[in-house]
């Protein structure tokens, strides 16, 4: 966000009145039109902007317009004259009625224009440095106003939004800068180079686009531009994941359920894209998916607590009982003391009509002596840590509860950690957490006497 361009300030040109048609050095060839007369309001001004007295000029300018409305001369001057002034849709207005006027005075307009668009990025990117960020704003919406073929503005404008959770505007901003990226200069051809960095340029923002586009419920202008994405990366599994939500949020439950049918059997996954798949379906209310998913990721993290919590919740929203069972009794192996895992193990054995199970499930649950609940595995600085509470059930308040946690990479134990905490009054909790020294992509517990 902070690069600042280097551009020459604009210069002010003579106008262009060639003998036959003006053809731009991109092969453009303009309609006539009516080419620009110098009047004495034009020789004035101009004379003024070589000066640096952009409001003196602007007055001769505004006259000259009134004096003669058919001269394109005096729109294409005051256009100047207020992109000097930061005036950047005066500015804009005013090169547009130039042009309609004078279809070839694009070639000195867009100069012009690129100038006063890198005053303003400038400007934007140095306030942005220094903490103003309101000034940073206003000063890259007339970068915005007044060139599009430059998305660096737009993307800084778009991400500020983005914070202030304006997402349409942001989203409106990313599709200009990328309507800009189709455009190519008329003063010059691009050079190889400069097309990459352009392409470049437009999968950062195409990315951020369908960010925004689903996070905004617009579900069927996201498609495209996915697409667009998946040409390119094929096998870019969150692309496809969202393609396939995008999908299903127009109705089209065919074309998403055979996306993820193709992710969930697709042998190259890592544990962390079926985590996200999983997710994925489960928010989507695809419950039978989510849960194969969650199966996938229990193959990679057999110990792992969180994995087969979320393998049980999909399978008890999907009201997959007979499956439930076991999973859940596998939950309690790894997460003993969570009163909700016992409640969902009795609920399975209930509805399969195991009464007695789901009678000796409760009892346990009720002899237990605390509880552990609100586990969440995070990064922390140099390792990983887990935070959770413990809720007192009939543990004598204030005596020593020990937990000792085994820490896990992708199904290879690491090592563990212990916490010692006085127990809370019954019905009260107390929060804690474990730090652990390396990165663990998983972990389990147990009481420890």
């Amino acid at each position: 966000m902070l690069v600042i361009v280097l551009l020459l300030a604009g210069c002010v040109t003579a106008p262009r009145e060639p003998p036959g048609p003006v053809v731009s050095p991109t092969g453009i060839v303009y309609e006539p039109g009516t080419p620009p007369n110098p009047t004495r309001y034009s020789q004035t001004a101009t004379l003024l902007l070589r000066s640096d007295e952009p409001a003196r000029a602007l007055s001769l300018a505004r006259e000259g317009i009134e004096a003669e409305p058919g001269n394109p001369i005096h729109y294409f001057l005051a256009g100047i004259a207020y992109g000097r002034l930061d005036r950047y849709k005066e500015a804009d207005d005013h090169f547009l009625r130039a042009e309609e006027i004078y279809p070839a005075y694009e070639l000195d307009i867009e100069p012009e224009r690129e100038a006063a668009w890198g005053e303003a990025f400038n400007r934007g990117a140095e306030a942005y440095a220094d903490g103003r960020v309101e000034e940073a704003k206003e000063a890259w919406k007339g970068a915005v106003q007044i060139f599009d073929l430059r998305p660096e503005a737009h993307r800084n404008l778009a991400m500020l939004l983005t914070e202030e959770g304006r997402y349409e505007e942001a989203a409106e901003l990313y599709d200009r800068a990328l309507a800009g990226l189709e455009e190519r200069p008329a003063t010059r051809i691009l050079e190889d180079e400069e097309l990459q960095e352009r392409e470049e340029t437009r999968w950062g923002l195409e990315e951020a686009m369908s960010g925004l586009l689903l996070l905004t419920d617009q579900f069927s202008q996201a498609e495209p531009v996915l697409r667009r994405q998946l040409d390119r990366d094929p096998d870019n599994v969150e692309l496809r994941q969202n393609l396939a939500s995008a999908i299903a949020a127009q109705g089209r439950r065919a074309e998403a359920e055979a996306i993820y049918d193709e992710l969930l059997t697709d042998s190259e996954l890592a544990a962390t894209e079926f985590q996200n798949l999983g997710i994925v379906l489960f928010r989507s209310g695809d419950y039978p998916r989510a849960a194969e998913a969650f199966e996938r990721l229990t193959e990679f993290r057999p110990n792992s607590r969180d994995a087969w919590f979320n393998y049980a919740n999909a399978l008890f929203a999907a009201e997959d009982w007979r499956s439930l069972v076991s999973v859940s009794d596998r939950l309690l192996e790894v997460d003993p003391l969570s009163e909700n895992a016992s409640l969902i193990s009795a609920r399975a054995h209930l509805e399969l009509g195991d009464e007695d199970a789901a009678v000796q499930g409760l009892e346990g649950l009720e002899a237990a002596p605390f509880y552990v609940e609100g586990l969440i595995l995070r990064p922390a600085p140099g390792g990983t840590s887990v935070d959770g509470r413990v809720v007192g059930n009939l543990q004598e308040p204030n005596s020593p509860v020990r937990l000792r946690f085994t820490f896990y990479g992708d199904g290879e134990a690491l090592g563990s950690e212990t916490v010692t905490l006085p127990a809370p009054a019954s019905g009260e909790s107390a929060a804690f957490e474990v730090l652990f020294g390396e990165r663990a992509t998983s972990y389990r517990y147990e009481p420890v006497d």
